[in-house]
Order: C-alpha cells, then sequence, then structure tokens
C-alpha cells in the first residue's frame, strides 16, 4: 500500500523561504553604484568599505598562522590536528604545499610592510593582491558572505528540486546532473566566483565527478552577465548590452 507523504506548512515554509532568500541574494540582479550586480556584491562591497584597509593585515596574518599550523602539524603532529579532519584538511598537506605556504608568507610580510626589493611588492605584483584594494580584499569579503549564505542554496531542498525537473536538460544538452542548473544559473546570472565556489562544494561533497566540475569551472563560471555589462561599460558600448 503506498502512503502519501504528507507536509505541514512549517515543512514547506522551511524550504521556500531559505531557498528564496538565497535565489535573491546569489541570482537576482538589482541596479548598484557601477552598474548592475547582485545583493551578495553589495554586501561585499560594504564590507570593504568599512574594513578594506585592515584586510591586508588581516590577510596576511591569517597566511601565518596558515604557515606556523603546517610547521607544527608536520614537526610535532600533533593529535588534536592529526584526529581532526577538519584541522588535518587546513594544515597536514604534501610538503611541496608546505614550501609553497612557507615562501607565500614571507612575501606577504615583504609585501606588507614594503620590504626587499620593489618587484615583490610593487602594485604590479605583491601589491596587486594584497593592497587594500587588492584581489584578496575582494576575496576576502565576497567569500566571507558567500560562505556564510550558501548554505540558503545548498541545504533546503532547491538543489534537489531542480535536480530532478532539469535532468531531462542538463544531462543531455550538457552532460552536467540536474542539479547544475542552480549552479550555472548561479554563475551567469550572479556572479562567476560564487559559482565557482558553489561548484568546489559540491564537488567536495560528492555530488560532481572531477569532470563535471571542471565543465562547469571552465565554461559556466568563466563570466557572467554582470562582468559583461563591466566590460561592454568600459569600451563605451553600453547601450547594446541587451543586444
Amino acid at each position: 500500500m503506498n502512503q502519501q507523504h504528507r507536509f505541514t506548512l512549517t515543512s514547506h515554509l522551511r524550504f521556500i523561504i531559505p531557498s528564496l532568500l538565497g535565489v535573491f541574494l546569489f541570482m537576482i540582479p538589482i541596479p548598484g553604484k557601477d552598474g548592475i550586480t547582485i545583493p551578495i556584491a553589495v554586501l561585499s562591497g560594504l564590507l570593504q568599505d568599512w574594513i578594506g584597509s585592515y584586510v591586508p593585515s588581516i590577510m596576511t596574518g591569517l597566511i601565518i598562522l596558515t604557515v606556523i599550523g603546517t610547521v607544527i602539524t608536520k614537526i610535532a603532529h600533533p593529535n588534536f590536528i592529526v584526529k581532526s579532519p577538519f584541522f588535518s584538511s587546513l594544515f597536514d598537506v604534501r610538503p611541496v604545499w608546505a614550501v609553497v605556504r612557507i615562501v607565500g608568507a614571507i612575501f606577504a610580510v615583504m609585501t606588507l610592510f614594503k620590504l626587499g626589493p620593489e618587484w615583490v611588492w610593487s602594485d604590479a605584483t605583491g601589491g596587486l593582491l594584497l593592497n587594500a584594494d587588492g584581489l584578496l580584499t575582494i576575496l576576502f569579503s565576497v567569500f566571507l558572505f558567500a560562505g556564510l549564505f550558501l548554505p540558503l542554496l545548498l541545504n533546503f531542498g532547491l538543489l534537489e528540486l531542480f535536480g530532478a525537473l532539469l535532468t531531462k536538460i542538463m544531462r543531455p544538452v550538457f552532460g552536467l546532473p540536474g542539479r547544475s542548473s542552480i549552479d550555472c544559473l548561479a554563475s551567469w546570472l550572479g556572479d562567476g566566483t560564487i559559482g565557482v565556489l558553489l561548484t568546489s562544494k559540491q564537488y567536495e561533497d560528492g555530488y560532481y565527478t572531477k569532470k563535471e566540475a571542471a565543465v562547469i569551472g571552465t565554461t559556466f563560471s568563466v563570466v557572467s552577465i554582470t562582468f559583461c555589462l563591466v566590460v561592454i561599460s568600459q569600451v563605451n558600448l553600453g547601450e547594446y548590452f541587451i543586444p
């Protein structure tokens, strides 16, 4: 005898409200001071305006802490790190990556305090990453909010719903699972970096194969509508954006 599952209003609201909030934050274009953007990017911009000048110091401190944790793990093998999947994945890396982290920390300190030769910390090299308006400042603010709010897309049933509905489209057309439709839409309508983070999380959780993650990351997440608008505005052809 088949039993029909009956869901309460509370169950429906637990799916609908977080999912709609996640769609709004990551996928709905809105007008911003520099053109069309998404709410996550607006929050990111506000955070950059608030603590942007402190981010280089914060990032350098985090890099140094990572190196200290890696060195301690390699030398002492403390149980609280080795036996913890979280800390082990952070600090128990292969020797080549340990060396890269140490070298990176040295360069970060040199860039922050402008020590040593200029080719290390100039605006075209280290400064491009670590200055107050550099790449790490942008990534820090974007990934902070993305990490906080991605569960709204991942953990409340939205991916499962679209995975079931769109498998017959995504699989034959792109060779991808149906749940990747949200990933691709987030990349295209929202921001490519958000798409990359979402792809990485889905791959780590076992929902994508290496090939599927690579396809999404190197195609759908390469560029977004918002970035297209930035580029076309840069060459003074904004009136042709819609066509």
